[in-house]
């Protein structure tokens, strides 16, 4: 809902999140399956310590990548590309990336209300009628 009130679409795809193999690396990748759409796979760094500011700021990060392709239609498909560990962070869309993780308190603060709200209606007897 985040990015669908942000771009005032539907922003609709799949995107699972596993343990990533490689130290000190997050992404995502994709794939075209003309049955089921683009579908994305995250893979999450596991050797940096686990705060929830971490893993929330890359899940947006790596969200904000699958934007780009399933919205403008861009998608770097060769990181090869890039010299330099700069010339890469310097990137148009690492650079736009970088800019979804400034929502991560809010973010965290929404997830947090939700489990609240989640509590709440189970604490009020809202899952059933009387």
């Amino acid at each position: 809902m985040l990015y669908m009130n942000g771009h005032r679409k539907p922003v609709d795809f799949v995107c699972k999140i596993h343990k990533s193999r490689d130290p000190g690396v997050s992404q995502v990748t994709y794939s075209d399956d003309a049955k089921s759409g683009t579908r994305f796979e995250m893979m999450l760094d596991q050797t940096t310590r686990p705060t929830r500011k971490f893993i929330f700021g890359t899940i947006l990060h790596e969200l904000r990548h699958c934007c780009q392709l399933n919205i403008w239609s861009y998608w770097c498909d060769d990181p090869a590309k890039f010299k330099t560990f700069d010339d890469y962070w310097d990137s148009k869309e690492e650079k736009d990336a970088r800019k979804a993780e400034k929502m991560t308190a809010i973010v965290i603060k929404m997830y947090d209300n939700a489990l609240k709200a989640k509590k709440l209606y189970k604490e009020y007897g809202l899952t059933k009628l009387g």
